[in-house]
């Protein structure tokens, strides 16, 4: 048979193991043992006893109600080391002060329960809020790499737009300079007789 410690089943269900100690011990009427003292094992169903109370508990069940449904669900072990009250007649002091006693046992073990739900809650809750910052500073690391490429893409294109239009410019004043027109006749003898006057002078 294949039996786990407290420390494993504290790891598979990711609950601290004072918690799941607690649940052992509040609950031990449905808790399968194999050994005794330190040389306690639990069995794999034990995984399974264990996962129905933190879920009870997590969801609002009092204590009362998450032994009702481990009892629907689960056999009682044999035999338990609890203590029972003495019964006394009713409605003397002595009866009175048990009853006292019980309801204030039953309302301290609720208020654990209570207590371990919030815990548990809470650490729900700052997992979630972890897993959401991780999803988020991954977004953005994805969104600013998206980002600096198109950047790089811009100025790659911006580059390429400058250097086609100098091109152009270039190419026009090439050919403008190449196919200037002739001179009409009357310039050119404009010309000629300009010189000529500049030089007999």
């Amino acid at each position: 048979m294949h039996t786990l410690t407290i420390a494993e089943i504290a790891a598979r269900l990711d609950l601290p193991e004072s918690t799941v100690r607690y649940y052992r011990d509040r609950f031990s009427e449905y808790v399968p043992i194999v050994g005794k003292g330190r040389q306690r094992r639990y069995p794999d169903e034990a995984v399974d006893v264990f996962h129905t109370i933190a879920d009870g508990l997590r969801n609002g069940q009092t204590a009362t109600m998450v032994e009702e449904t481990l009892g629907r669900l689960y056999p009682r072990n044999v035999e338990t080391s609890k203590t029972k009250l003495v019964q006394v007649g009713a409605g003397s002091p002595q009866h009175m002060a048990q009853a006292m006693v019980q309801v204030l046992y039953q309302q301290s073990e609720e208020i654990q329960a209570m207590r371990l739900s919030l815990e548990q809650i809470k650490d729900d809750m700052d997992r979630q809020r972890e897993e959401n910052i991780s999803v988020m500073a991954e977004a953005f690391e994805k969104l600013k790499s998206h980002m600096d490429h198109q950047d790089m893409q811009n100025s790659r294109l911006a580059r390429e737009r400058d250097q086609f239009i100098v091109s152009q410019m270039r190419d026009m004043l090439q050919k403008s300079q190449s196919h200037s027109p002739a001179k009409p006749w009357w310039q050119k003898w404009l010309g000629r007789n300009s010189s000529e006057s500049s030089v007999h002078g």
